[in-house]
């Protein structure tokens, strides 16, 4: 760029006002027509590097123009400043631009400049969604270079003519008609290897991989992104770097390489960080929503299609915007919110139709298949799903043929017409490198083959696909990541699962045993074995760490104002709430940007079989399990499984916890309504516990007296009963269920995990003995005694550190969190049903997140939550519970302790000093608080106030 080069512009753009800037290039002897020109020559080569810049630089040009009287710079300076607001979405002012920069050149008689600016037409036209207008502009191109009386080289009009052929491509792309793409990007390839131009290659053949990966050629599709990114960072083309790290995310989610994609993704996000270029950013947040939505993420992927739809909207990127409406529709089908649903897939599939899109027209037809069997049409669904299915079937569009046969099977299953449709997907998958296409077919077939009765087939096929997912699992580092990626893959378990039941023998229950295994709890297993990440390593960049800090500010504030129940201002708590969910769907997508965007230690984790798993030999451990409304329990003793089918049912399991839930309310009514029924309170608590008991023990009471030997009636010591919930039955409380006679705590030593995993991790782990104890209290009017209690607990800890009120400080946890043998927090607590991982506990200078819990440094101490309803959990597919005891044994607590409900204060105050008198005895964990509940059942006999705390993990 000579003596006018990038530290001239810089210069130039920094002086303060426009009048200084025109004088800037007067002093410079630039005003003229060969001045101007070398200036936009930089502003054009800009527009790919710093898009911001390039337009100040055209605009002044275009000024200078104006004021030196130079009309032939003007034109080249509009068209310039084109390009700039096209890439920021400003398409309007883009379509301004370019046509006065047409007529500019027209009226100079440059007539080819004025055919040039076709192409700028038909880039921005394709943007806005108006295909034929840009073939016929491009057409037009085409048309009038074939005239002997238009006056151009023959390497200008290939050049014309290649940029022509390769806005058709993008054209037919967004139109769905890939083969047609292909061609024109072919002979625009061959035109720009003529000429020698490696940028417009680069271009060419990442554009390209975006049509291959429409079509299933997934690797070839990647490797074409990742030359184009070679090529351009070799070039120093900034933007068009930044541009091809979408696609590569892009190509690596199709082939399943989740965390490959989402690190493309934050690459994209921090090349196009500092650059002008809305268009691009637009597109990165649809794409990163996709990959949410992969990952079965559906809080972070809804929040963000619906920011990129608003965008794309505002910016009239009506291809985007519609892919944007098709994955904010399947994420609300995800979240049974259908008819917001709806209205997403509708104006989708409308806009697809408008522009002919076939393809992209039957995945929506898909969706809305699938939301009218949601809804009980199934006669609706099966005719969407076969319109969808001929949509794309005249032509080679195998990834959208294997979708439309898939759903025709999940339809029609399990009836026999499903398994012409099964087995022409699988034709087209054995063409195709998509294992996130294999696993699923695999799991359909080995259904309908087990239906069919074919056991070994449905065998073999059901193993693959168990064994793709553990594959695809594996790849997986972050903790968040993994928890959520089960949650649509359960079905290839369960029906292996029940494959094995199916032989009614040992070996079957055994293998049953180890399925149900791997559908528990998997990522907080990993988590507990270091597989996964719980949190991002290395350095995060600043940028982030701000909006972390800020986050937690604002999350601060509104949980303070929820715990009120009220706002400042009159706010109603309905807006309080919105305004949560926001703060809170933000803070998760800057979570995995983080975790994105730093370094995987664990890249290649060791199999969690390594982990040696070994339950104490005097110990039971009952595993419950369900499939569809069954529930069935697993009792293993020494490595001898039994199981125990038909317990109950999930419906009548559940009604029986909202009528248990009830009893407990009755409680907020206040001491004297409970002084005064409390004979009628515990006997109705007792017939809802007795009815539980019905369903979830007594069918097992042979196998648990045989379990351990002498009962205790015959040795005195109670049996140790390890229980391992399923779905709702992490609500129950086990310690409480009534035989008519004895509560289970009257006979069992209860102790809790998420998993036999789980539980075994936590017998294994060693304990701190630094001989530390942090025990800290935050008291207001509705739980006055927690300062009694915090002082009770530490007069039985070793080197006991209370921290009370002013001093119960997040940064004093932080700080004594990694030496402490015991943390012991006695505050209030805030259940999050919503969104459990932002469940917290109320410190005095803010609120301590599940996600912040999950940061600290625990390894095998004691975590005691003496907090309303610190040990209340959501259950999300592949059972993976979501709260604040996740957290505490995420961040690698041997034993935690909560409360599955709202405490009563002086009970909680009263059961934590017993439980740490009889630590202090030597007793172990789950015997003491064993023997501190059966203490305060003697004083206070409901179990409204003696049952509420488990004990989960180490015992």
């Amino acid at each position: 760029m000579s003596e006018i080069g990038l530290e001239f512009v810089g210069n130039l753009l920094a002086l303060p006002t426009p009048e200084q800037q025109s004088a800037f290039v007067r002093t410079a002897g630039l005003s003229d027509a060969d001045g101007l020109h070398r200036l936009l020559n930089i502003a054009a080569e800009l527009a790919v590097r710093d898009p911001g810049k390039a337009r100040r630089l055209a605009a002044l040009c275009a000024a200078v123009a104006d004021d030196a009287a130079v009309p032939a710079a003007v034109p080249r300076a509009n068209y310039v400043r084109a390009r700039t607001h096209a890439i920021n979405g400003e398409f309007d002012v883009a379509l301004r631009l370019i046509r006065s920069a047409h007529d500019g050149y027209v009226s100079l008689g440059q007539n080819l400049e004025a055919l040039r600016t076709n192409v700028g037409l038909m880039a921005v036209l394709l943007e806005v969604g108006r295909y034929e207008e840009a073939l016929d502009a491009g057409q037009a191109v085409l048309d009038t270079l074939g005239d002997p009386s238009m006056t151009s080289t023959a390497q200008e009009a290939d050049f014309l003519a290649a940029m022509v052929h390769q806005n058709r491509g993008g054209c037919y792309e967004y139109m769905g008609r890939y083969d047609e793409a292909l061609a024109a990007f072919a002979v625009a390839e061959e035109r720009y290897r003529a000429l020698g131009m490696i940028e417009r290659l680069g271009e060419i053949t990442g554009i390209r991989g975006n049509v291959l990966s429409h079509l299933g050629r997934g690797r070839e599709a990647l490797a074409a992104h990742e030359t184009a990114a070679a090529i351009f960072e070799e070039a120093g083309l900034t933007l068009l770097h930044a541009q091809a790290f979408p696609n590569i995310g892009v190509a690596h989610l199709r082939l399943a390489n989740y965390q490959q994609s989402l690190e493309a993704f934050e690459r994209a996000r921090q090349l196009l960080e500092p650059l002008d270029a809305l268009a691009e950013k637009c597109f990165l947040l649809r794409n990163t929503a996709d990959a949410y939505l992969a990952l079965n993420l559906y809080p972070e992927a809804l929040a963000t299609y619906r920011k990129a739809a608003d965008m794309l909207r505002t910016a009239g990127m009506v291809y985007d915007r519609a892919q944007a409406l098709w994955g904010m529709g399947a994420t609300l089908i995800a979240r049974s919110e259908f008819a917001e649903a709806e209205r997403a897939l509708t104006e989708a599939g409308a806009l697809f139709e408008a522009a002919g899109n076939a393809p992209s027209l039957s995945g929506v037809m898909l969706e809305l298949a699938t939301l009218l069997e949601a809804r009980g049409d199934h006669g609706e669904a099966l005719a969407a799903a076969g319109r969808a299915l001929t949509l794309v079937s005249e032509k080679d569009r195998p990834v959208h043929q294997i979708y439309a046969h898939m759903r025709l099977a999940d339809l029609l299953l399990p009836d026999a017409a499903a398994e012409p449709h099964l087995l022409a997907a699988r034709r087209l998958v054995e063409r195709l490198e998509l294992p996130h296409l294999r696993y699923r077919l695999n799991e359909r077939l080995g259904r309908l083959r087990r239906l069919q009765g074919r056991e070994e087939e449905a065998r073999v096929l059901l193993e693959a696909a168990v064994d793709e997912i553990e594959r695809l699992r594996g790849t997986l580092p972050h903790e968040a990541v993994r928890a959520s990626f089960l949650r649509d893959k359960t079905a290839a378990y369960e029906d292996l699962l029940q494959l094995h039941l199916a032989r009614g023998d040992e070996e079957g229950e055994r293998r049953a045993f180890a399925v149900a295994e791997q559908a528990k709890s998997r990522a907080l297993a990993d988590l507990l074995v270091g597989v996964s990440i719980k949190e991002p390593t290395g350095s995060v960049d600043a940028g982030l760490e701000n909006r972390f800090q800020n986050l937690q500010a604002d999350l601060n504030a509104v949980y303070d104002r929820l715990l009120a129940g009220a706002s400042e201002q009159g706010a109603p708590l309905s807006e309080l709430r919105g305004r949560v969910a926001e703060i809170e769907q933000e803070f998760s997508r800057v979570q995995l940007q983080a975790a994105a965007s730093t370094h995987d230690p664990f890249a290649i984790p060791a199999p969690l079989g390594a982990v040696q798993e070994q339950l104490p030999a005097d110990t039971a451990l009952l595993a419950y399990h369900i499939v569809g409304d069954e529930i069935m329990a697993f009792i293993n003793v020494n490595g001898d499984i039994r199981v125990v089918r038909h317990l109950g049912t999930v419906t009548g399991v559940q009604r029986l916890l909202q009528r248990l839930a009830t009893q407990w309310d009755r409680f907020r009514a206040g001491p004297q309504f409970v002084g005064r029924h409390m004979a009628l309170l515990e006997r109705s608590a007792r017939h809802v516990l007795a009815s539980l008991y019905t369903e979830l023990v007594a069918p097992l009471e042979t196998l648990l007296d045989a379990a351990n030997g002498p009962s205790s009636s015959e040795n005195g010591a109670p049996q140790k009963l390890a229980i391992v919930p399923h779905g709702p039955l992490h609500q129950v409380p086990f310690c409480a269920l009534f035989d008519g006679e004895q509560y289970l705590i009257d006979r069992f030593e209860i102790s809790y995990a998420p998993s036999s995993k789980v539980y075994s991790l936590c017998q294994q782990k060693a304990r701190r003995k630094s001989g530390k104890a942090l025990v800290l209290s935050v008291p207001d009017p509705l739980i006055p005694a927690v300062t009694r209690e915090a002082r009770a607990v530490a007069r039985h800890l070793r080197g006991a550190e209370v921290r009370d009120d002013a001093e119960a400080t997040i940064a004093a946890v932080r700080a004594g969190a990694p030496s402490c043998d015991v943390l012991h927090l006695a505050c209030h607590g805030l259940f999050r049903a919503d969104n459990p991982m932002f469940s917290a506990l109320k410190l005095h200078d803010g609120w301590l997140m599940a996600t912040e819990a999950m940061r600290l440094d625990l390894t095998g101490a004691l975590v005691t939550l003496s907090a309303c309803e610190s040990g209340r959990n959501k259950v999300v597919e592949g059972d993976e519970i979501l709260g604040l005891s996740r957290a505490f044994l995420g961040a690698g607590a041997a034993t935690v302790v909560v409360s599955m409900w709202l405490v009563q204060d002086e009970a909680a105050a009263r059961l934590m000093e017993k439980w740490y008198e009889q630590l202090a005895n030597g007793m172990g964990r789950a015997s003491a608080l064993r023997t501190a509940q059966l203490a305060l059942k003697a004083l206070y006999p409901h179990p409204y106030y003696w049952a509420p705390f488990v004990l989960i993990g180490g015992r």
